[in-house]
């Protein structure tokens, strides 16, 4: 069975969100957001996407809305 976080990180962020209506998965807007604030730094970018790996479905729902709401 698939973990129910890495699943939620695939999903269109319009499923995820109610006030958005991008299609972008999660995944993909989070490194978008994180490689635009690391001046492109990859290896940034990983350092940040990593601290999701540790964390529940909620908890990823919850830090990505702060970290998304944001930009």
């Amino acid at each position: 069975m698939a973990d129910e976080k890495f699943e939620t990180l695939d999903l269109p962020m319009s499923e995820v969100f109610s006030w958005s209506e991008d299609k972008t998965p999660l995944r993909d807007a989070l490194w978008n957001h994180y490689m635009d604030t690391s001046n492109k730094n990859t290896l940034e970018t990983l350092k940040h996407l990593k601290a999701y790996e540790s964390m529940s479905s909620d908890e990823v729902k919850l830090e990505a809305e702060k970290v998304l709401q944001e930009a």
